[in-house]
């Protein structure tokens, strides 16, 4: 019979790592990770909680969020971008366990068939998303915005994300004094020998006004 799956696999290239999350039409999530170049280690399955009559919608908003996290960790390099696609292999079902729960064993041939057929092109996660719900039936009640960082980013600031991940410091170049540092604890702004550290609202605000400057200046500055 086979099944039909939505997943993508990130690397760390710093930490020499990869990771791999797949959701398949039954709502079950399966993950792996590991060194680059060497076969990945499957992780425990993560069912969908029982009784759940939108099990794919949840475990979907579950894998938005995946992807989010592992990019800020470093999984920044789309070594297979997210893609919708139809496997030959039959997905185990669930089994009972004590106390009336449901679990999913592992299952490594999934994710390898996965990978095995996953389109190298490029993809984003909510194209992917939605073919997967045309594939198997589903239409999404409502259109879920995209988390922060899920539709791609430019060099910059995946060079950036990686220099975080990392522990260093981002910083301004020196310029009269004024400048600003960006770590992962915090924004600060300084002038000389003053600063003074913005509230994650603050940052946002400033984002958006920088954002809205440079669009209105230009590429090269107007």
């Amino acid at each position: 019979m086979g099944t039909t799956v939505v997943g993508f696999r990130l690397g760390w290239d710093a930490k020499g790592r990869q990771a791999t999350v797949v959701l398949t039409q039954a709502g079950v999530l399966h993950h792996s990770t590991g060194l680059l170049g060497m076969a990945p280690r499957p992780a425990r399955p993560h069912a969908p909680t029982a009784p759940d009559p939108h099990p794919v919608p949840r475990q979907a908003a579950t894998l938005r969020k995946l992807y989010v996290d592992l990019v800020d960790r470093g999984y920044s390099r789309e070594l297979i971008p997210p893609a919708c696609v139809r496997l030959d292999v039959d997905e185990h079902p669930l089994h009972a366990r004590p106390f009336g729960d449901r679990a999913p064993r592992a299952h490594p041939e999934l994710i390898d068939d996965f990978t095995g057929v996953a389109p190298a092109g490029p993809g984003s996660l909510e194209d992917a998303l939605a073919a997967f719900y045309t594939a198997i039936g589903l239409t999404p009640r409502r259109k879920v915005p995209v988390p922060p960082g899920a539709g791609g980013a430019s060099p910059a600031v995946r060079a950036a994300q990686r220099a975080l991940s990392e522990g260093r410091t981002l910083a301004s170049r020196p310029r009269r004094g004024a400048g600003w540092t960006v770590t992962t604890g915090g924004v600060r702004l300084h002038a000389g020998p003053v600063g003074a550290d913005l509230s994650h609202r603050e940052v946002a605000d400033l984002q958006a006004a920088l954002t809205a400057w440079l669009r209105h200046r230009g590429p090269r500055g107007g």
